[in-house]
């Protein structure tokens, strides 16, 4: 997996990578479309929805502050809601795109809805999969506290099922996301996760006005899937797909059917 790095440094001096994909035709200017990763992750963890998008738009992937190739903040940084929706909005203003189309998978979307709510300019759509308003709760706080006690590996691989359907996802699929979240700075991860758990902002959300999809798994283990329901309520004219059955990494598993989604509700906007 071969990706061409390009770094900016945020206004409070963290370096963050970000990768460009684009496979549009080259007489046509194509719109640009940021991608934002769950928390454990990077922009790698996108790398099988690049090929449906990157003919469609100039994708842009970006590692979240903490995260993949990207700086970890020290900690007399902050890691909040307000810091990673600038985090957000300094690199449209560094790659000088007025607005963009945003799609924000789990903990990316907490960033990408923030920016939708306090910059509603600047963004022109909005694609959640599997992001509520935050991530308030216990669940989180279990994984932080166990994964101190035991061990990232072994906390997240007994708990992948939530993640990944186990006996129906390709097992090298699984052990490759496995690594993936493994990779990742615990003691960061703790100020970055356990922030969202003590966060909900299902208040602001009404402030989006933007054309929104929100992709739910049915079988949602992580936060509340009722949460889905609320949001479409309060964010006008926002659209909702179920994928029945599904645990939360739609986008791991199911990437095929999550372009089509996102192709077929970007051909609404015509």
């Amino acid at each position: 997996m071969q990706m061409n790095k390009h770094i900016f440094k945020t206004s409070d001096g963290i370096e963050i990578a970000y990768y460009i994909d684009d496979f549009t035709d080259p007489w046509i200017k194509a719109e640009p479309l940021v991608m934002l990763h769950p928390a454990m992750s990077s922009s790698r963890r996108f790398y099988s929805m690049v090929p449906g998008l990157a003919r469609r738009f100039r994708v842009i992937r970006v590692d979240t502050r903490g995260h993949g190739a990207s700086q970890i903040p020290p900690a007399s940084l902050p890691v909040n809601k307000e810091r990673l929706m600038k985090d957000a909005l300094e690199l449209l203003d560094h790659l000088k795109l007025d607005k963009a189309h945003i799609v924000g998978v789990s903990a990316g979307g907490y960033s990408s809805q923030q920016l939708a709510i306090h910059h509603p300019e600047r963004v022109k759509s909005l694609v959640l999969f599997c992001s509520t308003p935050g991530f308030k709760g216990e669940q989180g706080k279990r994984w932080l506290r166990d994964a101190a006690k035991r061990g990232m590996r072994a906390v997240f691989g007994e708990t992948i099922n939530d993640r990944l359907p186990v006996g129906e996802a390709d097992p090298a699929l699984i052990a490759w996301v496995l690594d993936e979240i493994c990779k990742n700075d615990l003691d960061f991860l703790a100020r970055f996760i356990g922030y969202w758990t003590d966060t909900d902002f299902m208040d602001e959300i009404h402030a989006i006005k933007c054309p929104t999809l929100i992709v739910a798994p049915g079988a949602e283990p992580i936060g509340s899937v009722s949460l889905y329901d609320e949001m479409i309520k309060r964010i006008k004219g926002a659209q909702l797909i179920v994928y029945e059955n599904a645990r939360h990494n739609v986008y791991d598993y199911l990437p095929d059917r999550c372009v089509a989604d996102v192709l077929k509700f970007h051909d609404t906007l015509k």
